[in-house]
């Protein structure tokens, strides 16, 4: 996990949102959930009815672990228009009615101070098999599998170069392909120092058909569609961090509502050449994201949601 600014970013290892991420898949004891020790969240399936259909590399949900779910619904619905739906201690995330995520409330019972993120988790055919693979490759199993009566059979990993995910296979089947609307999550971006490294190990963890190399950017491609990238990165405490992505119809008109909603805007469209359509936010409990503009070639392909 990754609490970072870009040039220049602060950067922060955030172990203790690690607990968190345990905690959301088995609900052990150790952090305070919604004022109580000790309970399991209500997690829901990722799809309001069973698809049967499975999407290997496909980013299909998002959880945000954070230390104040009422005020991250605040920021979310005041910056994107999202709706939620309360599940005993585990809140629904709503984009235009189309389920898109969770939000779980989770604080250190010892006073530290809390760090909010953002986990996402990829669709894999057999969770033995993911982390097996993850170990075999030099990274590491954070929480071993475990069976989520609604959501599925789940592991947190932590890949060699130090990014976190949880790899699932959702109960039911994962949710449909289709083109991300304004709001959805449109992308996942992995910036990783060694990319062709990092290319390679996604490419067998998600099953991937297809890798596209650019310049210093690598897209991984499955059933014709594209599922995620990874960015070079010349500076080593960025190394494996995951930054989801969320589709909007012009960055550079949020930013101040950004910061009207207890926010930071860390990097502004253009501030990059290459990035003039992309913002880098951090909201207002501490979770990073990028917001980008985006229009979809003729071939569909694009970003995977």
């Amino acid at each position: 996990m990754c609490f970072r600014k870009h040039s220049g970013f602060r950067v922060r290892k955030a172990a203790g949102i690690l607990a968190a991420g345990l905690l959301l898949l088995c609900g052990c004891a150790g952090l305070k959930m919604n004022g109580k020790s000790g309970e399991a969240p209500e997690l829901i399936p990722i799809t309001p009815e069973p698809t049967g259909r499975y999407h290997p590399g496909k980013f299909v949900w998002h959880d945000l672990l954070t230390p104040d779910a009422a005020a991250s619904r605040t920021f979310y619905s005041g910056l994107f228009g999202w709706s939620f739906r309360e599940h005993g201690n585990y809140t629904e995330i709503l984009n235009s009615g189309h389920r898109i995520g969770g939000i779980f409330e989770a604080k250190p019972k010892d006073g530290k101070q809390a760090v909010s993120q953002w986990i996402a988790s990829i669709s894999v055919p057999d969770v033995a098999q993911a982390i097996s693979f993850v170990e075999s490759q030099g990274g590491a199993i954070i929480h071993p599998p475990v069976d989520m009566p609604l959501r599925g059979r789940g592991a947190l990993i932590r890949d060699p170069r130090g990014g976190h995910l949880v790899v699932l296979h959702a109960k039911g089947g994962d949710p449909p392909d289709r083109e991300p609307a304004i709001g959805d999550w449109l992308w996942n971006e992995n910036w990783s120092t060694t990319l062709d490294q990092a290319a390679a190990f996604y490419r067998k963890l998600g099953g991937y058909e297809t890798v596209v190399h650019g310049d210093g950017y690598s897209v991984l491609i499955n059933e014709g569609r594209w599922r995620a990238g990874i960015r070079r990165i010349s500076d080593e405490k960025y190394n494996g961090c995951w930054v989801p992505v969320v589709r909007v119809e012009d960055p550079q008109t949020l930013l101040k509502q950004v910061e009207n909603l207890g926010g930071v805007v860390w990097v502004r469209p253009g501030e990059n050449p290459r990035n003039k359509d992309t913002a880098l936010i951090r909201d207002n409990t501490g979770a990073l994201l990028i917001l980008q503009k985006w229009s979809f070639p003729e071939d569909g392909q694009g970003g995977g949601s």
